[in-house]
């Protein structure tokens, strides 16, 4: 496999990443709202194929540079996919929650002490409960999502770290020489 841009993986799996996010969020959203039990575990298996998608980009740019490939070439890869994914989740968020339906949050409080009373919670596991949805409808605006995306890219960063540095393999030195004699 010849390769390309050195870019183009990125961008690819990037795309690839974003729409998926994207979709993912948008099923998140409308069908796992009732329960936040729901609602979290969609969420870690949201993240979970989303790291996936970052492993399968690191093993297709290795791939592409013929089952060799250096820390830095496939990390790059995976860097630019992970941009463009945050970048979707972003943009899909303000979008959402601010224009197409504003009133999640609220909606989601309401469901979610319902289902806490329901489940007769102590009324301190309650409130307690309840404090972590406080502000959360802070943190989906303009300013919470930008700084969550600097947070978000740092955690992505790490694990796409280490999916490049288990999938780095450097080419033999014997057969680089090999290689370099026959042009």
């Amino acid at each position: 496999m010849n390769p390309t841009s050195r870019y183009t993986v990125g961008l690819r799996f990037g795309l690839i990443a974003g729409l998926l996010y994207i979709v993912l969020l948008f099923i998140r959203y409308n069908f796992f709202n009732k329960s936040p039990v729901g609602f979290g575990f969609f969420a870690i298996i949201t993240y979970i194929i989303i790291l996936l998608v970052y492993l399968i980009t690191g093993m297709y740019r290795k791939k592409e540079l013929g089952g060799y490939g250096e820390l830095k070439e496939i990390f790059q890869s995976i860097f630019i996919t992970i941009l463009i994914t945050e970048f979707s989740y972003i943009l899909f968020n303000f979008i959402f929650l601010k224009y197409v339906n504003p009133s999640f949050w609220i909606n989601f409080k309401t469901v979610s002490l319902a289902f806490y009373q329901q489940q007769k919670l102590p009324p301190e596991q309650i409130e307690q409960a309840m404090k972590g949805l406080k502000d959360i409808d802070k943190a989906t605006n303009l300013g919470g999502l930008v700084s969550g995306f600097g947070y978000s890219v740092v955690i992505d960063c790490i694990f796409g770290f280490i999916f490049a540095f288990i999938l780095r393999k450097k080419k033999p030195v014997v057969q680089g020489i090999a290689e370099d004699q026959k042009l």
